[in-house]
């Protein structure tokens, strides 16, 4: 409504000054009808002494999605979003260990899972290294009754799905370090990780 007020506006100003000083008017400032002024772009509508048009598409956080896997891709890569999980709002991409906007977002390559409950490796995509959870005492164990706690790093050491923790001798300390810990809804693309204790349990 107010765009529409707007145009009719200057239209109106337009033809009283037209009536007054009809010459110098028309020749200094052509004006456009509300027809012709819808279809015209940005740039023009400025030449023409018109407010811009109005956004088309509105940011909804409604319409944030999480894509969904290639069925037929044996490998992807892709970027890691981050969200809220109370809200479902998007904070960023993971970049490394933090998180970051999605120009600094580091580029993944993994193997696409057949289920979601395939573990799977988190590759960096520019380097090859393994997005890996990390210890630095061998069996460590997470469960509800403990306080262990475990690290987001990169490491050059791959570990199978389910197997024991494996040493990291690059780094100082030493780190046990698990890289096959990784699972990615393929009907949702949510990933989580999944830390396996030397008994089995996760």
């Amino acid at each position: 409504m107010l765009y529409l007020l707007q145009v009719l506006t200057i239209i109106l100003a337009a033809a009283t000054t037209s009536i007054a000083s009809p010459g110098p008017f028309l020749r200094r400032s052509p004006t456009a009808t509300v027809n012709e002024a819808r279809g015209l772009t940005n740039a023009e509508r400025f030449q023409r002494g018109l407010p811009p048009l109005a956004p088309r598409n509105l940011f909804d956080p409604t319409r944030v999605r999480r894509d969904t896997l290639p069925s037929s891709a044996a490998s992807i890569v892709a970027r890691v979003a981050v969200s809220n999980k109370a809200s479902g709002s998007k904070l960023g991409y993971m970049n490394g260990d933090t998180v970051d906007t999605a120009i600094h977002a580091t580029t993944f390559s993994f193997r696409n899972p057949s289920s979601v409950s395939d573990l799977i490796e988190l590759n960096d995509y520019s380097t090859g290294k393994h997005y890996v959870l990390a210890a630095y005492v061998l069996g460590y164990y997470l469960g509800p009754t403990s306080f262990d706690s475990v690290t987001l790093t990169t490491s050059s050491v791959s570990t199978p799905a389910n197997g024991p923790q494996q040493p990291d001798y690059t780094k100082v300390p030493t780190e046990w370090v698990e890289s096959t810990v990784w699972t990615i809804d393929p009907s949702t693309g949510i990933v989580s990780a999944h830390w396996v204790n030397l008994d089995g349990s996760r």
